[in-house]
């Protein structure tokens, strides 16, 4: 009976698994159309050290993709684009700069801190600046990131730069698709930027390429960007998720060292199911090698080939930096450099400055060096400027360049740093101000004047300026001294109209002396004249007889 009742419930639990399977195999060829692919790109700098970039990838062919009803897709994350009419997302966050004279080009450049830039479908400008708030709001919450300190004073709305994606989905009348762009030069990477980044895989950081993250190596590289790129296509969506890491390399390592541990810092890398595909590329001389996915954890560091310096091919290198002298005056200074031997490069320079920097747009001149000569100025086909108003709006400058092969062109332009409120000074005023890096779209333009598809995106270094401070620690000085004061001028105040007055004789020392003189030989007289009354009183208790003849009682009862 006993042994009928437990296969009974073991054919039971196989029933109920069964059923659940069916449910799973059903639930997946109703969202076949979701695709998820993972890939590992690593290689060396020319610097020594490894680059590593994890590209997480998502796809639905649905044209109208319904965050209810997704296997894949990040439901969080959907749901606020879908809510604010998002058609191209692009959202970075970049602890460190990349050196482009010590580890060559990259691919997907990011500016140091968080930067944010849209493209919603709207009606009108009004709309879309509230979609751009809502947006920046709760993609605060999500990346727990401040992104909802970008508002419209403090995001630009550029003309020519910051072009959406040739393939998004287009918009019917009477909606219009406008952009937005927020940049944030101060904001952190830290470890509550990483947790909700993974959150958004599809298997987490427990399965797949991201099983190879560990938190404390990431924040010990010296450069990480982590990104996450959304399209609304024609057909379909698509997610992208990256993280670029710069690792250090040993520098003798041993036969027997694990590139997965020594340089990563993890064990190994765990497959992830939902993954349809999981690409592990390995750079060399002559180009990207794919491996399989479980020859990562038995690589080693050997395995990886080193780059010589000569083999470092730089196109572009910007720098920016900041003139003159003084805390009201100065002048931004942007050097642009062609490194291509024959081959001219088409440059769209956007500067985008707060509103307390006031560019003097009239101070702008431009200068050509190649070889230590000075060349004439090609002149550009684009050239916008929209002025920002003090607390309302930021400064944009979009200009179009052509630069020769291998020459320099220098821009100046004079500023004027402007004074804040005292209350609109950050806890460490002291420390100065960031401002956002300048970003160059470079295009590669042939002898025919013809040039490349693709666009090489490129940023300079945020600067630190110093602003006229106001002295922060003089309230604090000013409020020591008035207690000091109002304490020291209390109390004579105070007992002078509370305390009565009174005349006291003035006694000199002398008298002071003689009065302790004769109270003490006062003292002693008194002792004297209390000894012989006792003596005294001795004396008459010890005679026989009393006062009136008469023996004592004693006497008379012996007789």
């Amino acid at each position: 009976m006993m042994l009928q009742r437990e296969m009974g419930t073991v054919v039971g639990c196989l029933f109920v698994l069964q059923l659940f399977h069916a449910c799973l195999l059903t639930v997946h060829a109703r969202d076949s159309s979701e695709v998820f692919k993972e890939s590992l790109w690593i290689r060396s700098l020319p610097s020594g050290h490894v680059y590593a970039n994890m590209e997480f990838v998502l796809t639905d062919l649905i044209s109208r993709h319904d965050p209810d009803h997704s296997r894949l897709f990040p439901r969080a994350l959907l749901e606020i684009l879908n809510a604010h009419n998002v058609h191209e997302l692009h959202y970075t966050l970049t602890q460190g700069y990349w050196r482009l004279h010590s580890w060559g080009e990259v691919e997907n450049s990011a500016p140091t801190g968080a930067q944010i830039s849209a493209w919603f479908a709207s009606l009108n400008e009004t709309e879309a600046d509230n979609n751009w708030k809502g947006l920046t709001s709760r993609l605060s919450g999500l990346t727990c990131a401040s992104l909802n300190f970008l508002d419209k004073a403090t995001s630009v709305e550029p003309m020519y730069a910051y072009r959406p994606h040739k393939n998004i989905r287009g918009v019917k009348a009477p909606e219009k698709l406008f952009v937005r762009v927020g940049h944030l030069p101060r904001e952190n990477y830290c470890t509550e930027n990483l947790t909700p980044w993974t959150k958004l895989l599809p298997c987490g950081i427990m399965r797949g390429i991201s099983s190879l993250l560990r938190s404390k190596q990431v924040f010990n590289t010296h450069y990480h960007s982590a990104a996450i790129e959304f399209y609304r296509l024609e057909k379909g969506v698509k997610l992208k998720l990256s993280l670029a890491l710069v690792l250090d390399r040993p520098r003798n390592p041993r036969p027997q060292d694990n590139f997965a541990r020594t340089v990563l810092g993890s064990l190994a890398l765990f497959p992830c199911h939902l993954a349809k595909e999981t690409n592990v590329r390995i750079w060399n001389v002559t180009g990207w090698n794919l491996i399989s996915p479980e020859e990562i954890n038995s690589l080693k560091v050997m395995d990886i080939p080193t780059v010589d310096v000569e083999q470092k091919k730089l196109i572009f290198t910007p720098m920016k930096y900041m003139g003159g002298y003084g805390q009201e005056y100065g002048e931004v200074i942007v050097e642009m450099t062609n490194h291509m031997n024959d081959k001219f490069l088409n440059v769209l320079y956007v500067e985008v400055l707060p509103w307390y920097i006031r560019p003097y747009l009239h101070t702008l001149r431009m200068e050509v060096t190649h070889g230590g000569q000075k060349l004439p100025v090609p002149s550009g086909d684009i050239f916008h400027y929209t002025p920002g108003q003090d607390r309302k709006l930021m400064h944009k400058l979009e200009l179009d360049v052509s630069i020769p092969p291998k020459s320099t062109i220098t821009a100046k332009f004079m500023v004027e740093k402007g004074h804040l409120k005292w209350d609109e000074y950050p806890p460490d005023a002291n420390h100065g101000f960031y401002l956002p890096a300048a970003r160059f779209e470079v295009n590669v333009t042939n002898e025919d004047g013809s040039s490349k598809s693709n666009t090489h995106k490129y940023y300079s270094r945020i600067l630190l300026i110093n602003l006229s401070t106001p002295d922060f620690s003089m309230p604090y000085n000013v409020i020591c001294l008035t207690c000091t004061v109002v304490a020291l001028a209390f109390g004579p105040i105070h007992n002078i109209t509370t305390k009565r007055l009174q005349l006291n004789v003035v006694v000199s020392r002398k008298d002071v002396l003689k009065r302790f003189w004769s109270k003490l030989s006062r003292k002693m007289v008194d002792d004297d004249v209390a000894e012989a009354a006792g003596s005294d009183v001795a004396t008459e208790s010890s005679s026989p007889l009393s006062t009136t003849g008469e023996p004592s009682s004693s006497e008379n009862k012996v007789g």
